[in-house]
């Protein structure tokens, strides 16, 4: 009996051995979780997966891929992950299609010669304007001579270049960050929706010698040979920042920002004329 029962644990001694041994090899939790991801794999065609690189950030890496750092929180919901402390080197994250690179500007009518710079695909040449194309982050436009433009970003604002003007479209830097529009010359008439926050900047307006923060209002711009910029608000008011100071202009009312120097006190405009459209 004592033999029988010697045998038995020898028996029971080899399996649980053998289990470790499998155990070490293939880890059942892990082959398990395997198979698990697997069957939640999407589909190639919808997007792309990467791998996170050592000092990349979910801003960092929705700026590369989504061209925008303020969709990380809309990442980590494609990807099921609920902390976000929880992405590290080396693990992968799907980066779906539908959360791709989105204009942030439709070029709505444009006349004469209107040129369209897609530095967003890389283009390092001027192309010819296409009423209806996308303008992204980094895409320049320009008009020569008896030209003019008209382009809407997707927030509803709406902005009128005329002849001889050059602008580049900019993505705010974070998500508490309006879009900005760089008026390197020319003119640009714009009319930013208001909004029911007092609070929101719903647009900013860079040009070579003053800033521009915008909420709701209708204001024309313009920078001439030498860098110098005239703003005239219409409707609302504008605040124009140059060298630390910043002025407040309202309806009826313009500033002149001297390179280098800045803003004048705000002082009396005619009427704007009608815009198209309106």
């Amino acid at each position: 009996m004592d033999f029988v029962f010697f045998i038995n644990l020898f028996k029971l001694s080899v399996i649980i051995h053998s289990l470790f041994i499998f155990s070490l090899f293939f880890p059942i939790s892990e082959t398990f979780a395997d198979s698990k991801k697997q069957t939640i794999q999407p589909n190639p065609e919808d997007g792309i997966t990467i791998i996170v690189e050592k000092g990349q950030t979910l801003s960092i890496i929705s700026k590369t891929y989504l061209d925008d750092p303020r969709k990380w929180k809309e990442l980590l919901k494609s990807n099921q992950i609920d902390n976000p402390n929880l992405i590290i080197p080396g693990m992968k994250l799907w980066i779906p299609k539908s959360l791709g690179k989105k204009p942030l500007a439709d070029l709505q009518r444009f006349t004469g010669t209107t040129e369209v710079l897609k530095l967003s695909q890389k283009q390092n040449d001027w192309a010819k304007a296409k009423n209806g194309e996308g303008l992204y982050a980094k895409d320049e436009v320009r008009t020569l001579q008896e030209s003019e433009a008209q382009f809407i970003f997707l927030s509803g604002s709406r902005f009128e270049i005329t002849e001889n003007s050059h602008v580049i479209m900019e993505r705010g830097k974070s998500e508490t960050e309006p879009d900005e529009i760089f008026l390197r010359q020319g003119r640009i008439r714009s009319l930013i929706p208001k909004t029911s926050n007092p609070n929101q900047k719903m647009f900013l307006l860079k040009t070579e010698s003053a800033e521009s923060v915008v909420k709701g209002t209708d204001f024309l711009t313009e920078v001439d040979q030498n860098g110098n910029t005239t703003l005239s608000c219409y409707e609302g008011s504008v605040a124009v920042t140059a060298e630390k100071v910043t002025v407040l202009v309202n309806s009826g009312y313009a500033t002149f920002v001297e390179k280098g120097k800045p803003p004048l006190k705000p002082f009396p405009v005619p009427n704007p004329p009608i815009p198209e459209n309106k």
